[in-house]
């Protein structure tokens, strides 16, 4: 076991990382599309949300009216996503207008050595096992975060540590944890900044979900660690982790975020535990981005396409009867060639399949690709420096404006909901 001077010695080690990651706020600007005359704002609208998002839109009605009660979003995704600056923007101006319930679903991104949203850090003192859904083909079973982390390591522990945002704190009264159960699996301690236990979770105890334990706090946490206990060392061997929820006591609108690098529908759809373990979200609206990776090397097949996006929607629906569903078109991207970067036209094949597949099953859908300016307008934004090298991902910058976008187009649909009222 550890001494007690090496945990004295990692709390003020994480305390110290902390000071200086609460100093990178993400700043909210809902006009910040708006010098770039390139973004044809006037196509910057949900499409088909008349009826397909009424539900959804008497929700945030009565949340805003009332003060009360909850509007649970999932948003999931590929690369441009598990950034969380496209949708983490969407999230504080939801917030902002209609309530903040929590920083919603997480996973320790940097446990599994992947990149990790700036609203939070974890940190771990060991080395954890990583899959991702885009393996398919490896050890480890995918849940509700398209990622899994596992150790056997008895000492192993996580902290995390939330950052607040701009008017939005994002301190945390509810903990729940996705992970494996069974008498096999580690007790986990959870303490807090001060390294004072305040609960503990065991894999033995009977939830309504098989995968979910949760924890409530006296007072608001924003850090705490999760360390390993061996309570029957012939019997506890391992501790597998397939993503955390962060919630508070407040009315308002969760935002969970779900994104995984280089994911296409049919990752998801082959995630084992991932359907499952959704139905704990009861989400009123799921917003899907994706198609960009289905679409990326020559060969793209698009009646395949539709049908993994119809997979997984279906799936969706049968595990949540009343969700909403929002997709979205990828946007305008470029490809590798013998002559160097080119325009990709199978984004475009992928953004009709969204769209047909939106009528098809009336449902409402954002149109990315158009407002983005259409077939090559990526080099306008490459040019702008709102797209990295590849002109495939964008900038900072770049993800912001898209979610500022997305956040005012759904707006524009729910203030004409409430103006019919």
């Amino acid at each position: 076991m550890a001494s007690a001077s090496y945990w004295k010695q990692c709390v003020l080690s994480v305390v110290v990382v902390c000071v200086a990651f609460y100093s990178e706020a993400q700043t909210v600007d809902s006009t910040s599309y708006k010098p770039y005359k390139f973004i044809r704002t006037d196509l910057n609208k949900i499409e088909n949300d008349s009826s397909s998002l009424a539900f959804v839109y008497e929700k945030l009605y009565q949340l805003e009216t009332t003060k009360q009660g909850r509007v649970n979003i999932v948003h999931i995704g590929d690369s441009h996503i598990q950034a969380d600056i496209l949708s983490g923007s969407v999230r504080q101006e939801m917030q902002l207008k209609f309530g903040n319930a929590g920083r919603g679903l997480i996973f320790p991104y940097r446990v599994a050595k992947s990149n990790e949203p700036t609203s939070y850090k974890t940190v771990t003192n060991v080395v954890w096992d990583a899959k991702r859904n885009v393996f398919y083909d490896k050890p480890l079973p995918i849940g509700i975060a398209g990622f899994t982390v596992e150790t056997k390591d008895s000492v192993a522990e996580i902290s995390i540590m939330v950052k607040d945002q701009p008017k939005l704190g994002y301190s945390f009264t509810k903990f729940t944890l996705f992970h494996e159960k069974g008498p096999s699996n580690y007790e986990l301690t959870v303490c807090d900044d001060l390294n004072c236990e305040i609960g503990i979770i065991r894999p033995i105890d009977k939830s309504a979900n098989p995968f979910v334990s949760e924890l409530k706090f006296s007072k608001p946490m924003r850090q705490i660690y999760l360390r390993n206990k061996a309570a029957d060392t012939a019997m506890q061997h391992s501790t597998r982790i397939y993503g955390m929820m962060l919630e508070n006591d407040s009315a308002g609108v969760l935002y969970d975020m779900i994104g995984v690098n280089g994911a296409e529908y049919r990752h998801y759809n082959m995630s084992k535990y991932f359907l499952q373990q959704f139905s704990y979200l009861n989400a009123d609206l799921v917003i899907i981005s994706m198609g960009t990776n289905e679409a990326f090397s020559a060969g793209f097949d698009k009646d395949l396409f539709y049908r993994n996006i119809d997979t997984l929607i279906t799936n969706i629906k049968n595990a949540n009867p009343n969700t909403a569903i929002l997709l979205t078109t990828p946007g305008d991207s470029f490809r590798k060639s013998r002559k160097g970067r080119v325009k990709n036209p199978d984004m475009k094949l992928a953004r009709e399949a969204i769209i047909k597949y939106s009528l098809d099953h009336n449902l409402a859908y954002w149109d990315l690709y158009e407002v983005m300016g259409g077939y090559g307008s990526m080099a306008k934004w490459y040019t702008a420096k709102l797209s990295a090298k590849d002109r495939v991902h964008f900038s900072g910058k770049g993800y912001q404006i898209q979610g500022d976008l997305l956040y005012q187009a759904f707006l524009k649909g729910y203030e004409r909901y409430k103006g019919k009222k």
